[in-house]
């Protein structure tokens, strides 16, 4: 059973998963490759899923605290710029799902904006300064387009144009509200 608590374990996982992903996962033209095989081949350069993009940024950051490598910072830096120019929309919701230039799904998920929100924190603490203010902006989106007073729970999703609500409300961004 690997030893979760061990730091010599954590600093070694971390390392291998570096190991596996970085350079080759940084797509020059934008954010990060998301489709590997087991052998660590691309199998698809094109789609980008707002999640995944999120957890790229966010083990580059903790990456970066871990070793403290600049390379690991710059890639931070590289996937906040695909995660802003690319997934944000100019009405401050985040693509779902896109392939190149085309956005497959618009649909505003809670799920992926407590994801952004995380990755906003994360990189802020690993020293973007640029952040900062973007924790702010992405919270106060929550609080004013997910947050269900009624229910005690944020929306699950929500239309691209903020207009149509999912029934269904999630525990799964709940911390988020506290």
């Amino acid at each position: 059973m690997p030893d979760f608590q061990s730091p010599e374990f954590l600093k070694r996982h971390i390392q291998t998963t570096m190991d596996f992903y970085h350079p080759h996962c940084l797509d020059p033209n934008g954010g990060y490759f998301q489709f590997f095989k087991n052998n660590g081949d691309i199998y698809d350069t094109d789609t980008r899923h707002l999640v995944s993009s999120t957890r790229f940024v966010f083990n580059y950051a903790k990456a970066y605290e871990a070793e403290g490598k600049p390379e690991y910072l710059e890639a931070t830096r590289h996937g906040l710029n695909y995660l802003r120019t690319r997934h944000r929309r100019d009405n401050g919701g985040y693509v779902w799902l896109l392939n190149k230039d085309q956005n497959l799904d618009e649909t505003n998920h809670c799920y992926g904006l407590a994801f952004v929100l995380l990755v906003y924190a994360t990189a802020y603490k690993a020293g973007v300064e640029e952040a900062k203010p973007w924790i702010k902006e992405t919270f106060d989106l929550m609080e004013q387009h997910f947050w269900d007073t009624e229910f005690g729970l944020y929306k699950d999703e929500i239309s691209s144009d903020w207009q149509q609500t999912s029934p269904y409300r999630s525990t799964e961004c709940q911390y988020a509200h506290l």
